[in-house]
């Protein structure tokens, strides 16, 4: 299994965040902590537009690009992390289909897994994969509006923004190939921003040595080294926790891409296919070159997926290993 194409739409309009102090209730040091320490400067927002126009966005790149047959798509994903994210009885992905001519394909959401579902959507496309044709492809969809304030902030962590992204995959042809795939679910903190103060703390202790921990599991478990890995392509959560990550695992911090941390902010489920974009559009890879792409979702999610990039096409010579650990299986101070 390989991603053959992304596309991403990222809305021209742009917020400062410290114009959003009175929507999200901010005051004066908590949009300094925003900007200074975590280093967001501002988000996108696409403002004459709905959740239908968001996605439709990059629906028509897809439909429209000419090495892309509408009919070969059997499979639509739809990641987002906001539960309820249009009213019901709206039926945003059936119109969707409708307008750009995908009715034949079978769509779904996943959401359980928050920012991390657009991650988890490669290990169950995997799963579909094998029954299907070999020019068959699934697309990965992903984005949301940020229309409440109650979604726009993760306090003294993050502010969201809005952008979308689609991910073709299909099982041969151009792309980079899906070397391993390895997530783990901390059920404990499912009401982290709801719950109690130690709750919190306690999730405020363990991300980074976790997040470090899952990294360096996936990464044995695809065989290879952190040193062989070129670029971690992340969640635009903040520039503070990326440092940190990469002090704990001792890499080097300018091969973690947070270009787009600054630029757009956190897209929900979108961050890392847009920046996988951005990193291939500036030409920063090699034919062959090994990458992480990495997530967490709130609830908690960990979630990385080992991939190695190709240029040109053919059923490649790389096979993965695709592994959901349990809990257990990662100790506090390193991989079991």
């Amino acid at each position: 299994m390989h991603i053959k194409q992304i596309w991403s739409h990222i809305p021209e309009h742009i917020v400062p965040i410290r114009e959003l102090n009175e929507h999200l209730g901010l005051n004066h040091a908590q949009t300094k902590v925003l900007e200074k320490i975590h280093g967001l400067k501002q988000v996108r927002h696409d403002r004459d537009g709905d959740l239908s126009s968001l996605l439709g966005q990059v629906l028509a790149q897809v439909t429209g690009h000419p090495d892309v047959a509408p009919t070969s798509i059997k499979y639509i994903i739809y990641c987002h992390t906001i539960q309820e994210n249009f009213p019901f009885p709206m039926k945003v992905l059936q119109a969707l289909k409708r307008v750009y001519g995908l009715q034949h394909a079978i769509a779904f959401s996943l959401t359980q897994q928050n920012c991390a579902s657009g991650l988890i959507a490669l290990h169950v496309a995997e799963t579909l994969l094998p029954s299907l044709e070999a020019d068959d492809h699934i697309l990965i969809l992903t984005g949301e509006k940020t229309f409440s304030p109650v979604v726009q902030l993760i306090p003294n962590t993050t502010v969201m923004g809005e952008a979308s992204a689609a991910v073709l995959v299909g099982s041969r042809g151009a792309g980079s190939h899906v070397v391993g795939l390895t997530s783990i679910t901390l059920g404990q903190f499912c009401n982290v921003l709801t719950g109690s103060p130690q709750i919190l703390r306690e999730f405020q202790e363990i991300y980074i040595p976790r997040l470090c921990e899952v990294i360096v599991t996936a990464v044995e478990q695809a065989g290879l080294t952190l040193q062989q890995i070129q670029y971690i392509v992340p969640h635009n959560v903040n520039l503070s926790s990326w440092k940190k990550v990469a002090a704990g695992l001792s890499y080097p911090y300018e091969r973690i891409y947070t270009s787009n941390v600054q630029e757009i902010g956190h897209c929900f489920c979108s961050d890392p296919y847009i920046n996988l974009q951005a990193i291939l559009e500036q030409k920063l890879m090699q034919p062959g070159d090994y990458y992480l792409l990495v997530t967490v979702g709130l609830g908690v999610t960990f979630s990385v997926a080992v991939m190695q990039y190709a240029e040109t096409g053919g059923d490649g010579d790389v096979h993965g290993v695709n592994r959901f650990l349990k809990p257990t299986e990662v100790g506090v101070n390193g991989p079991a």
